[in-house]
């Protein structure tokens, strides 16, 4: 099952139809949680927020019906069981289902197993092999409440994997690949302040004084202006560098 991006799922190979919002929110909770129960009452309150029907425990039940037709009409009888009814709820079976979330995860803790200096090809090959399971915001077609909370915290993780990943391209001198990524990130979320200083750093070792220092006035503008202060000690060393190399 994907998650990071559009909900979509197969089975045998196959894509399954997973259905409205309220299916979407329902496989969304089942795979955060993957191979372990998630309690009716908290499915309920993932697909319906604060305002679910006097049917909604018969509702939940129609759409755990549904899900498990479709599995067994691509996936034959045995397949029923990746949806499993485990009081006080339902869970996926880990055995018998996958996500990606979970790919990501396992690429995500190879990469920062990886220290650097000396590890940093192969944190370079694990989190661009993460990042590229992602196709756009995480569950972007189910947000209700309760699985746009999870989502944003996914989404987060994405970010600093990719935070993560400019550092190892800094060490490997892959300066270009750095600002192509961190220039879209900072445009989308211009408090990252780890994003700028890669950013800055990249432009710095281009050789390129004036987009390094134009980059971090433009972050001193967006901190002063939005939340009254300034970049934090990491960017002011960096800065210092660049200034007094800029002096030679």
């Amino acid at each position: 099952m994907s998650l990071l991006g559009p909900i979509e799922a197969t089975v045998g190979g196959q894509p399954m139809a997973v259905g409205g919002l309220g299916r979407r929110a329902l496989l969304a909770a089942l795979a955060f949680n993957l191979g372990s129960v998630v309690a009716v009452n908290r499915l309920i309150e993932v697909i319906w927020d604060d305002h679910p029907p006097a049917t909604a425990t018969t509702k939940l039940q129609g759409h755990v019906c549904s899900l498990r037709r479709s599995l067994v009409r691509l996936g034959g009888p045995d397949a029923v069981n990746i949806l499993q009814t485990r009081p006080p709820g339902y869970l996926l079976c880990a055995r018998l289902a996958s996500t990606d979330l979970a790919r990501f995860d396992d690429l995500t803790q190879r990469g920062a197993g990886a220290r650097l200096p000396e590890g940093a090809e192969r944190r370079v090959a694990a989190l661009s092999a993460a990042l590229r399971l992602w196709r756009g915001d995480a569950c972007v077609d189910a947000r209700s409440a309760g699985v746009a909370v999870v989502a944003a915290s996914l989404d987060e993780r994405r970010w600093r994997a990719m935070e993560d990943l400019a550092e190892a391209q800094l060490v490997l001198g892959d300066n270009n690949s750095v600002i192509d990524a961190m220039e879209p990130l900072v445009r989308r979320w211009p408090y990252r302040e780890r994003a700028w200083e890669h950013l800055i750093e990249a432009h710095m070792r281009r050789g390129d004084v004036a987009s390094a220092l134009a980059a971090h006035d433009q972050l001193c503008e967006i901190l002063a202006g939005d939340l009254g202060v300034a970049p934090g000690q990491r960017i002011g060393r960096l800065v210092s560098i660049i200034r007094a190399s800029g002096q030679r």
